[in-house]
């Protein structure tokens, strides 16, 4: 399930017309591929969004992997019991017919398996420092909050020797990720912003903490299936991921709310009542 959110005095911050005082990488995420639908699901609070297995298979792989971090053990059993209790719970919604269940367990397994002795390799010496680490920080020159969940980090040695911390996101994924999508700054934005206000709330300079992505492919080979793609975040990529944030803030607060139609394809509010 969702971790339990710590109690924070907001009493600093202002509301926006979202009712929060807070903005999460997701939801500038919808504001980026249209800020009309922004508008419709998060101001006006229509969410059409339904469940689907490739959302839930990923929750299940993320409760594993957070567990293994914590006990060093990996229980691949986490993920394979939420699997199976969410396709029973689901079994009447398209995507998830029992049928298909096997194919996610036996990736969810194949995964999970494979995933600490390519962590050890990859993060030599690698120490736990914390997961879904809970962020509510200021933005800077806004009276408002950026909200987010780290899932992992750790520290260990760079190739000189020196202690770096490693700040990295569990993305699921059929076979990976295209290069286009690797190089997409909408996409690298959400670990820079997670870096940059962890640093900010640590107290610990940017240039001893490196973050990326950690791929895990249902569908790659075996001896395949994680990936470290590594984002470099200093200061320049830091300003823009920003720059990107605080312009959402403005925008949202003047009530700007646009139709994006290069974005209307996979849009679950195309052709209801609410978008035409």
């Amino acid at each position: 399930g969702s971790p339990v959110e710590p109690k924070i005095d907001t009493s600093k911050f202002e509301l926006l017309p979202t009712g929060k005082c807070h903005v999460s990488f997701s939801e500038s995420r919808d504001w980026q591929d249209c800020t009309f639908r922004h508008k419709l699901k998060h101001v006006l609070g229509i969410n059409l969004d339904k469940p689907g297995p490739l959302m839930d298979f990923g929750t299940a792989v993320h409760a594993a992997c957070e567990s293994y971090l914590k006990t060093r053990v990996m229980d691949h059993t986490i993920a394979t019991a939420m699997i199976r209790k969410v396709w029973e719970e689901n079994k009447e919604i398209p995507g998830f017919e029992p049928k298909t269940l096997d194919a996610f367990i036996d990736q969810a397994t194949g995964i999970l398996m494979e995933l600490p002795g390519w962590f050890d390799e990859q993060f030599t010496g690698w120490e736990y420092v914390d997961a879904e680490h809970f962020l509510y920080e200021e933005i800077p020159d806004r009276k408002h909050a950026f909200k987010g969940y780290i899932d992992c980090i750790i520290k260990c040695k760079n190739k000189k020797g020196k202690d770096v911390y490693w700040v990295i996101d569990w993305k699921t994924s059929s076979w990976g990720w295209k290069m286009q999508k690797k190089c997409d700054p909408n996409v690298r934005s959400q670990i820079v912003l997670y870096k940059t206000f962890w640093c900010k709330k640590m107290g610990i300079d940017i240039k001893d903490v490196k973050c990326g992505f950690v791929i895990l492919k249902r569908t790659a080979k075996a001896t395949q299936r994680c990936e470290l793609l590594e984002v470099s975040a200093g200061d320049v990529t830091i300003g823009r991921s920003l720059v990107v944030i605080k312009n959402m803030v403005n925008s949202v607060k003047r009530g700007i709310a646009l139709k994006n139609r290069s974005s209307c394809l996979y849009c679950p509010y195309k052709g209801t009542e609410h978008c035409t």
